[in-house]
């Protein structure tokens, strides 16, 4: 019996060893760390916790099927030695005591002591003392709770499951916030969409004060480029456009490349703020350059037609004043 015991803790222990070198070397490539992994492996300690519980469970367990052997069988006949062997004495002393300190069990030959008068079938109850190492367990989580509320509740030094949740939405809070960055900056003369938020086009006409004031004037009038507030573009007039001019350039004419100094998401807004001053009509506007630029599903009327149109209406209200 004891050498089935002795080899199911070496298992036990060998097991759980290996149960802890997962975990740290787990826990390494994670978080790299000077402190061991097994110190600061959460994991480490339940492993721990865990064989600590399973061998006084083994212990109870023997004397429980040795108890229960001998009540069914009868305890067995040995010849009762006077006087053993030093080395006996002091290996069976041992057990006994610690066996004695764990369960507190009232010996066999004594049960008639603590026998209750409770009769089932045969089935009678003994009134033996709780286990120490149970109740002493008992009254260590009695302990622990207490000195938990402490920290956690009254001290406030601990993280409760509350403060722990929130600092969880938190930290995928700035996650989602880098994602969002990320998806931002993949932005691309194909996917550019205009920005009406007040926020972006402040921030496109932050960008457009410093860099295109010099060519386009300060509010878009055109000086060495062109006017930016016509509907008269040289190389096209929507926002991928816009953006593809900001983003290339055109050395040829005097047009820089600002994708080395201005990130798809500047390039963005400043285009967004470049489409908001059209139609501002400001002071000393340069003359139209490139074509008649037509925004989408948009109708340009004739200029030409709404001449005559307006001087037919005058000549029919000359006569009509001429009539009275």
């Amino acid at each position: 019996m004891k050498k089935k015991l002795i080899n199911i803790l070496l298992l036990m222990v060998s097991s759980g060893v290996a149960l802890a070198q997962v975990a740290i070397t787990t826990t390494v490539e994670k978080v790299p760390s000077k402190i061991p992994g097994i110190v600061s492996d959460p994991m480490s300690y339940v492993i721990l916790f865990t064989i600590v519980i399973l061998v006084a469970t083994i212990l109870v367990m023997s004397r429980v099927i040795r108890l229960l052997t001998w009540q069914i069988a009868g305890k067995p006949q040995q010849v009762v030695v006077e006087e053993p062997e030093p080395e006996q004495v002091k290996r069976e002393s041992f057990w006994n005591k610690l066996n004695a300190k764990l369960n507190d069990a009232v010996p066999v030959e004594k049960e008639a002591d603590v026998l209750l008068d409770h009769d089932y079938d045969g089935i009678k109850e003994l009134d033996n003392n709780l286990p120490p190492w149970w109740k002493y367990g008992f009254y260590l989580t009695i302990i622990f709770a207490f000195l938990y509320m402490i920290n956690y509740h009254v001290v406030g030094s601990g993280t409760v499951q509350l403060d722990e949740y929130n600092a969880q939405l938190a930290e995928a809070d700035l996650q989602k916030q880098e994602r969002l960055k990320l998806a931002a900056n993949n932005i691309d003369e194909t996917s550019v969409t205009t920005l009406i938020a007040e926020a972006d086009l402040s921030a496109g006409q932050k960008i457009y004060n410093e860099k295109c004031v010099v060519c386009h004037g300060k509010s878009g009038e055109g000086n060495v480029g062109p006017n930016l507030t016509d509907d008269y573009w040289i190389h096209g007039g929507n926002i991928r456009d816009v953006f593809k001019i900001i983003k290339y350039g055109f050395p040829s004419k005097g047009m820089i490349s600002w994708q080395s100094q201005l990130n798809p998401v500047q390039m963005q807004q400043v285009s967004s703020f470049i489409k908001s001053i059209k139609g501002t009509n400001p002071a000393n506007p340069k003359e139209q350059q490139g074509t008649l630029y037509t925004e989408e599903g948009s109708v340009v009327a004739d200029s030409t037609a709404s001449s005559v149109s307006d001087s037919t209406i005058a000549s029919v209200a000359d006569s009509s004043l001429a009539t009275k």
